[in-house]
């Protein structure tokens, strides 16, 4: 019986140092996500603060000219998903 005890400790410990390892490792692994993360939204916010808007939005403008079609295309299809985003349900 004693040995049953003793070998049940022993499976606990490895238990309890598998699960600080694991927890060690998560951690980490954490933590360079989190420093990954906080350094694409530090180029995301450059790239975003260097951006001519006026140019984009010419681009743009002059690209809707060119394609009427795709950009009324484009236009209901956006405005379909948010409706259906949106939309109150009736189900009262």
């Amino acid at each position: 019986m004693a040995e049953t005890i003793d070998a049940a400790k022993a499976v606990d410990e490895k238990i309890d140092a598998a699960r600080e390892s694991f927890g060690g490792r998560v951690k980490e692994k954490v933590g360079e996500v989190a420093e990954e993360v906080k350094s694409r939204a530090g180029v995301l916010r450059d790239r975003l603060r260097e951006t001519d808007w006026d140019e984009v939005t010419e681009k743009a403008s002059d690209w809707v000219r060119q394609n009427p079609g795709k950009s009324v295309a484009i236009a209901l299809g956006v405005g379909f998903a948010i409706g259906l985003l949106f939309r109150r349900r009736s189900d009262d």
